[in-house]
């Protein structure tokens, strides 16, 4: 990394998996608003479905999601129950418009559920807004949870694209987060979904952990690879313990520094592209013939909550307790508390609790800040349009201080970042990003920019 980017190693910048962030979202969205929109999709909209499970088995002590602890089954399958009735809902409002192009199960830990739960979600979703065979259903797991035959059972559900959250293979990391699972299991887990025909793979990985080393984290990485999955995120930890307080448990001074965290994003690049995987955006890995990586080749690449996808839909319905949904130009969350979200929905209400609705300037800086992350470059002449001339100097004086540092070039209202500073992509969009520019630094939305 040269020398004159160090110093934007440590800015903060929102990860842009929204735009505006999920910081922006207030009382303004509410269940009216949000069933207006949703009365409003078009007879073959896609849609992408989101279904949060936020209940795990052991508290990860890095973890930033919304989530708890759960050994009580009972109280899973009640609040089973409640995603069924939102769904119902919803699907009332829907009437039966738009087609279904994704379906992901995140968390807390999807897989946490039984099989004959995970089917009659799978069932409400086609019975209340039609789910068809070409549809992509993918899940996030947790290989610790992950038993003979739960694979095959999955596949045959129609789960086509797992994820796995490895994180890290060094064992005193894994005991200084609190995850611990042997390379072996997650071995066994990749074999498993082979013989079921699963041919999307995905695993995440975390760089900026405690413990870790350089030497570390490339064991680790090599020994991901030799697993051969289809697809890697590698994500930076955001140590937000103010924020999240089980990072409390994490000791701040066994935590790599910004230096060492770049040394450790740089290893990552490194390794897997001598494997062979592309790099798909700033922080997702596929291999050449994988779908995350044609959408890159063919231009149409695009960023959500679940990170770097080929998912065609703009509209997002999300269910479950802190769900986010996006639908025509509205963001709207659920209620993160999980009691209040099963009320909600016992009352027979959207359990909506707060959201956003973007300007036309929004859509214009959101669709600017897409590009510039999914490509590495953007056309600004569209957002300028719109944009206050005091503001334009603004992002001209930022800008302006990239190019002379070598992070971007410019060409009239088009930038593109600079090959080796790709890494600073999201600080590129924090200076165009008007929101960003008034947005304080240490939230649960925000974090160190490598």
């Amino acid at each position: 990394m040269k020398k004159q980017w160090l110093k934007y190693l440590d800015r903060q910048a929102p990860r842009y998996t929204s735009y505006p962030s999920a910081l922006r979202f207030d009382g303004s969205v509410d269940a009216a608003l949000y069933s207006e929109k949703l009365r409003a999709v078009d007879l073959y909209e896609p849609l992408s479905i989101y279904v949060h499970i936020p209940f795990c088995r052991q508290l990860c002590w890095y973890c930033g999601c919304n989530m708890r602890v759960e050994n009580n089954y009972d109280r899973v399958r009640a609040y089973v129950d409640a995603l069924l009735d939102e769904i119902c809902i919803v699907g009332g409002v829907v009437g039966g418009k738009g087609r279904i192009a994704n379906v992901h199960f995140g968390g807390g830990t999807p897989n946490i559920l039984v099989a004959d739960d995970l089917a009659c979600i799978l069932d409400a979703i086609e019975r209340e807004l039609g789910l068809t065979d070409d549809a992509r259903l993918a899940i996030e797991l947790d290989p610790r949870l992950m038993r003979k035959g739960d694979a095959r059972m999955l596949a045959e559900l129609g789960f086509d694209r797992m994820s796995l959250g490895v994180q890290d293979f060094d064992i005193g990391v894994q005991w200084a987060i609190n995850r611990m699972q042997r390379f072996e299991m997650v071995a066994e887990c990749v074999s498993d979904m082979r013989e079921a025909g699963v041919d999307d793979i995905s695993f995440d990985l975390l760089y900026g952990l405690p413990k870790q080393t350089p030497q570390s984290f490339s064991d680790a990485i090599d020994k991901a690879i030799s697993l051969a999955p289809d697809r890697f995120a590698v994500f930076g930890y955001a140590h937000l313990p103010r924020m999240i307080p089980r990072q409390r448990m994490i000791c701040d001074d066994e935590l790599p520094g910004v230096e060492m965290r770049a040394e450790l994003a740089a290893l990552a690049d490194e390794r897997l592209a001598a494997a062979g995987y592309l790099q798909i955006g700033f922080d997702h890995y596929a291999r050449p013939g994988n779908a995350l990586a044609a959408a890159m080749g063919e231009g149409r690449l695009h960023r959500n909550f679940q990170g770097f996808t080929d998912d065609v839909a703009e509209t997002t319905i999300g269910f479950g307790a802190s769900a986010i949904s996006f639908v025509h130009g509205v963001y709207a969350q659920n209620d993160k508390d999980i009691g209040d979200y099963q009320r909600k929905i016992a009352a027979r209400t959207l359990p909506v609790a707060r959201g956003i609705m973007r300007t036309a300037r929004d859509e214009r800086c959101a669709a600017a800040i897409t590009r510039l992350l999914c490509d590495f470059e953007t056309d600004l002449g569209a957002m300028f349009e719109l944009t206050p001339e005091a503001e334009q100097r603004r992002i001209d004086q930022a800008l302006a201080a990239l190019e002379r540092d070598d992070v971007i070039r410019r060409r009239g209202a088009v930038l593109r970042i600079n090959d080796g500073a790709r890494s600073l992509c999201r600080v590129v969009a924090a200076s165009i990003d008007p929101w960003a520019h008034t947005a304080q630094k240490a939230t649960r939305e925000t974090a160190k920019a490598v």
